[in-house]
């Protein structure tokens, strides 16, 4: 059984008071174990990472810090709020996705199935910001990395519309409360291998990404790597 998450995207136990217990660590297939057929990059790489604020919120800002542990301040954004969008923060969010080299598709239990206000999947929506973040990178090429938050399971390809269902058969990798932290580390040196911690000033402040920013694209003047966060909003293109 799934555990209950809050509002927030945090996990609860059965008694609704204590962080969900499981620890482990899981790198698989969405059929079969192959975690060294995740795409390694030889270079630093621009990050577009897609989520549900419903339900992985709370791990993405986790996300988030630790990312920017990895590449520095200043390279981190994230969306705090559920966002109806305009038609300029539309173009914003296509304009990180055309410059970004990898998606992360962060997964909770509530992401194939959250509906809007009419009891519909929101997934089923062709303007669903979370479907249109993914088809964009896969007409562009882009590979996509699904991340599985505890015991989610992958999304199967006949759950999945028809521009998107390749999602149901990548490899994804699986985040886990307890030990996320080294989840997140063991992630990026996989994808950005050699890529350096730096130091804890340069990860004070993690910046947060609203409608309402001049930008939606990070960029960083002091070297070639930036991470862009998307999300999951209630309006459409």
């Amino acid at each position: 059984m799934l555990p209950a998450w809050t509002g927030n995207g945090k996990p609860l136990s059965r008694a609704g008071r204590e962080p969900h217990p499981e620890v482990r660590l899981s790198i698989r297939g969405a059929r079969h174990g192959c975690p060294d057929r995740l795409p390694r990059r030889t270079h630093l790489t621009k990050i577009f990472v897609s989520y549900r604020i419903v339900d992985s919120a709370y791990a993405v800002r986790e996300i988030s810090k630790r990312m920017a542990a990895r590449i520095g301040r200043d390279n981190v954004f994230r969306d705090d709020d559920s966002l109806e969008l305009g038609t300029q923060y539309a173009r914003r969010i296509r304009k990180a996705l055309e410059q970004s080299d990898l998606l992360v598709a962060v997964i909770g239990p509530q992401w194939l199935d959250v509906t809007d206000e009419h009891g519909n999947r929101r997934i089923d929506n062709d303007r669903d910001w979370v479907r249109v973040e993914m088809r964009t990178a896969y007409e562009r090429d882009t590979p996509v990395i699904p991340v599985l938050l505890d015991d989610t399971s992958p999304p199967a390809v006949d759950q999945l519309p028809d521009d998107i269902e390749t999602l149901g058969r990548s490899q994804f990798w699986r985040i886990r409360h307890r030990t996320m932290d080294a989840d997140i580390g063991e992630l990026l040196d996989r994808l950005i291998p050699g890529a350096p911690e730096v130091p804890p000033e340069a990860t004070r402040h993690i910046q947060v990404n609203r409608a309402d920013n001049n930008s939606n694209v990070v960029t960083n003047s002091g070297g070639t790597q930036h991470i862009t966060i998307g999300g999951d909003h209630t309006g459409g293109l």
